[in-house]
């Protein structure tokens, strides 16, 4: 726990040890060690007149300490369990809450030690908070955060619960019509204190460990389980300039001024802009591929001219399994624009090795119909003769390459001698 002087000058902090240190906030130093507490140490602060520090322990105390001397001025006892969270009433500068785990909330008065009132919030108190004019008070243990009129005796207003689990911290703005709580489920939620609803929800990576908001309400700084520090700030800029702003009229509907409304608009540099991005329309063969219709897909590909196109349909078939599915059940007519195509681009190196795949496919599908269609024979002959030519050229070019590595080694071995 780490809590600023008023002025910013002094920083008081504690921890998992037992004393509370007071350092300077300018040079870093350390001025002040105050040892009493005997056990660890989770909540301390600085009260109003800036001369004294309340700390909370889990040895079940509250101790109020001399700045100057650094010595333990008054020690407030009646928690029966550790004592997690501090609260001072911006009311009063003697007042304090403080929450414990034995389910109960004290408010103290510092000048007598007594404790003035009680509440009891039902499960182990985690955090406290005294919203500005001292007569309300808001307490957070396990999921729930409950509201009591001070004032009443300590009557329970409201309880609410929006977390799944333990809510660790409580923080306000300052003018207290906002409260945040911070929590294990990772969420800080926002509640309207005028309704105890909740405007706003942020979820965040880590379970909440600590939260706080800064004194123009436009800063919000959480600290996470994991170390991590995360602040999250609102752009007040040009905030009251925009509260002047007064709304145009609306035009009147069927006017030329209705039709052309807003095209003369100008965005300043923080509106939202909402782009409009148009869903890219699917392919005919992409659709009969999604409906699984891979003869009609096959066909809609060819009918594109687009090699690359029809080479990917036929690798996305292969990779389905559906190849023999696409190529089965043609006649002369439709089988054709496939065997055009195989003859045309089996050449190309790019797509040889699936167009040779497709053509056997082809040989096992209508070899025992050859002779039936003149047009259907003779590009089988073409296609044949067309992997002759493939498979002579590769032939030359392995002689070439043959020949080629005889010459290198021949210029190498010269050149070492």
């Amino acid at each position: 726990c780490a809590s600023f002087r008023r002025d910013g000058k002094l920083l008081a902090a504690s921890g998992e040890e037992t004393d509370v240190k007071v350092f300077d906030a300018t040079s870093g130093g350390m001025l002040r060690l105050l040892r009493g507490h005997t056990k660890a140490v989770h909540a301390c602060g600085f009260s109003d007149d800036k001369l004294s520090v309340l700390s909370a322990s889990d040895d079940s105390t509250v101790k109020l300490w001399d700045v100057a001397t650094g010595e333990a001025t008054l020690t407030m006892s009646g928690h029966t369990d550790h004592v997690r969270s501090l609260a001072p009433s911006p009311a009063s500068p003697e007042i304090w809450a403080s929450g414990s785990y034995d389910h109960t909330v004290k408010l103290w008065d510092c000048r007598t030690g007594e404790s003035v009132a009680q509440v009891n919030h039902g499960q182990p108190v985690q955090a406290t908070l005294i919203l500005p004019g001292g007569g309300v008070l808001v307490t957070a243990g396990g999921n729930i955060m409950k509201v009591w009129d001070i004032l009443a005796g300590g009557r329970l207003i409201q309880s609410v619960s929006n977390h799944s689990k333990p809510i660790t911290c409580l923080a306000m703005d300052p003018e207290g019509g906002r409260v945040i709580s911070g929590s294990l489920d990772h969420h800080l939620k926002v509640y309207d204190m005028a309704e105890y609803r909740v405007r706003y929800s942020f979820d965040y990576t880590q379970p909440i460990l600590s939260c706080a908001v800064s004194p123009e309400a436009g800063t919000v700084a959480v600290g996470m389980a994991s170390g991590l520090l995360t602040v999250r700030a609102r752009n007040l800029k040009n905030a009251g300039e925009k509260a002047m702003v007064v709304a145009k009229r609306a035009p009147r509907a069927g006017t030329y001024h209705y039709f052309v409304r807003g095209q003369r608009e100008v965005a300043s540099e923080d509106d939202f802009r909402v782009e409009h991005v148009r869903k890219a329309r699917l392919a005919p063969y992409d659709k009969l591929l999604k409906a699984f219709n891979y003869g009609a897909a096959l066909d809609a590909s060819l009918s594109t001219a687009q090699p690359q196109v029809v080479v990917s349909v036929l690798h996305e078939l292969t990779l389905r399994d559906a190849l023999r599915i696409a190529l089965s059940g043609r006649d002369d007519v439709t089988l054709l624009p496939m065997l055009r195509f195989l003859c045309k681009y089996i050449p190309d190196q790019a797509f040889a090795s699936l167009l040779c795949d497709c053509g056997h496919v082809l040989l096992e599908l209508y070899t025992t119909v050859l002779g039936r269609s003149t047009e259907v024979d003779e590009l089988f002959w073409k296609l044949r003769w067309r992997v002759h030519e493939v498979l002579a050229l590769d032939a030359e070019l392995l002689r070439l390459q043959g020949a080629l590595e005889l010459i290198l080694a021949a210029s190498v071995s010269r050149s070492d001698e």
